[in-house]
């Protein structure tokens, strides 16, 4: 039976494509708007079907549901960290209301299991460093001095916990991912660390300067996951047989520096990366280290594995932009 994917960005397209190259189902992409000449490069367009509306209009969402006899669900649909800044309300209708609204409907039409895509971004408001260790999905948060520290991660955080609600008190199976930084080859709106990535890799084949702030160069690092790997954790996450945990975290499970991906970026395409520093820091007043996310329970419960580590990951996108170069 078919799922329903809200989002056609870059995980709701490639959680797509990896459902029809799996032969599970012929999925029902669901956004306010389509950009044909982007999907295009990462799926068949004749392998699903694309329905214009918005998440948060819960009728349409369950007519939806009903009219293509709709299983599971992969919600993604959310905006950016940058554009959640830009415009907080909007972010919460979105990113919270849609999320409520992805639920009522499941809630309303019974459906099989609903996945929600939340964000590593939870974690960065902790203010003990883990020197040692990973951080497990159920993490020990002082609820007032450890608050998520962008709206963005507040709203994923409360997304979680109404999941958690929904599926305590109305039955309704729900499963969170939490995504580490995802990245790779796409043509639609990027995330901070997908544009961090991408900027790096052109700067190496364009030969052009790449802005970094300080912040960022001293750092002690972040976990990423490649974009091929967070769908196959949302596709085995709406498929699991009986997951136990209910929140997992689908990343690396290593974390990375700047300049460690810079060095991996200059050993693929075999030139340098010039940097162009400036002062600041764009996670100014996060925790800078918080520690690199525990993969086990993905791995156990819903057999996530790490098919893109970071140097394939990263000559995967180099040949991605290669080839748009030259086209």
């Amino acid at each position: 039976m078919p799922t329903l994917i809200t989002g056609a960005g870059l995980v709701g397209t490639l959680a797509a494509a990896r459902l029809v190259a799996d032969g599970l189902d012929q999925p029902v992409l669901y956004d306010v708007v389509f950009a044909d000449d982007v999907l295009k490069n990462e799926l068949n367009l004749g392998s699903v079907k694309r329905i214009v509306g918005d998440v948060t209009d819960i009728p349409d969402v369950i007519r939806t549901i009903r009219d293509y006899g709709v299983e599971r669900v992969i919600h993604t649909a959310a905006l950016h960290t940058s554009e959640v800044r830009k415009r907080p309300f909007a972010g919460a209708q979105v990113n919270f209301m849609g999320t409520m609204a992805v639920l009522e409907a499941a809630r309303l039409t019974g459906i099989k299991r609903v996945v929600i895509c939340s964000s590593s971004t939870v974690y960065l408001g902790l203010k003990q460093q883990r020197k040692k260790g990973r951080l497990p999905e159920d993490i020990s948060l002082r609820v007032v001095s450890e608050y998520p520290p962008s709206v963005y991660a507040s709203l994923k955080l409360a997304a979680e916990w109404i999941a958690h609600e929904y599926r305590t008190v109305h039955g309704v199976d729900s499963v969170v991912i939490r995504l580490a930084g995802v990245f790779g080859p796409w043509g639609g709106t990027m995330s901070s660390p997908h544009r961090l990535v991408r900027m790096i890799l052109e700067s190496a084949w364009l030969r052009k300067p790449c802005e970094v702030t300080t912040g960022e160069m001293t750092r002690g690092g972040s976990d990423y996951v490649y974009a091929c790997d967070a769908a196959q954790g949302v596709v085995r996450a709406a498929y699991a047989d009986d997951p136990q945990a209910r929140v997992y975290n689908v990343a690396m499970g290593r974390r990375y520096t700047v300049q460690e991906i810079i060095n991996i970026v200059e050993s693929v395409v075999g030139r340098k990366v010039k940097l162009h520093r400036v002062e600041g820091d764009k996670l100014s007043g996060y925790e800078r280290n918080p520690g690199t996310l525990d993969i086990h329970r993905a791995h156990a419960e819903l057999g996530y594995e790490v098919e893109f580590p970071m140097e394939k990951a990263i000559r995967d996108y180099s040949n991605e932009i290669k080839k748009g170069l030259k086209g």
